[in-house]
């Protein structure tokens, strides 16, 4: 179970970065101009949010397990916090904050799945 586990949180980690820079590329087609991509940047807020949820529930569970550290659940959740504040400012279009709360949540995901990947017995080929 316990590979298994860390595998399960390797992948979920893999489709949060995943989304996080599909949401990058979206924002960048909106500021250039495109508005068409605006509801589809708005629907992968929304799925990125629900990964980050799944990751919270794997993180606690691999913590329990041993599996994966305190500060992997609480930066998920920090990350969780994040996104929601990210939801929300693109809804009021308060960019000032949505900008450079987007790039933070991005570089958080990114430094988990790094840390994750570095990890001994991660069970990944290096």
């Amino acid at each position: 179970m316990a590979g298994r586990l860390r595998s399960l949180l390797l992948l979920v980690l893999m489709i949060h970065a995943a989304g996080l820079l599909v949401q990058s590329a979206l924002a960048g087609e909106f500021l250039s101009g495109t508005d068409q991509v605006v509801k589809f940047h708005e629907l992968t807020a929304w799925i990125v949010l629900g990964v980050c949820a799944i990751q919270i529930a794997v993180a606690a569970l691999a913590q329990r397990t041993g599996e994966a550290s305190l500060w992997l659940l609480i930066g998920t959740l920090l990350i969780f916090l994040a996104e929601a504040l990210q939801t929300g400012t693109g809804y009021g279009r308060f960019l000032r904050v949505h900008i450079p709360v987007g790039v933070l949540a991005f570089a958080g995901v990114f430094w988990q799945l790094m840390a994750q990947f570095r990890q001994r017995g991660s069970g990944w080929k290096r």
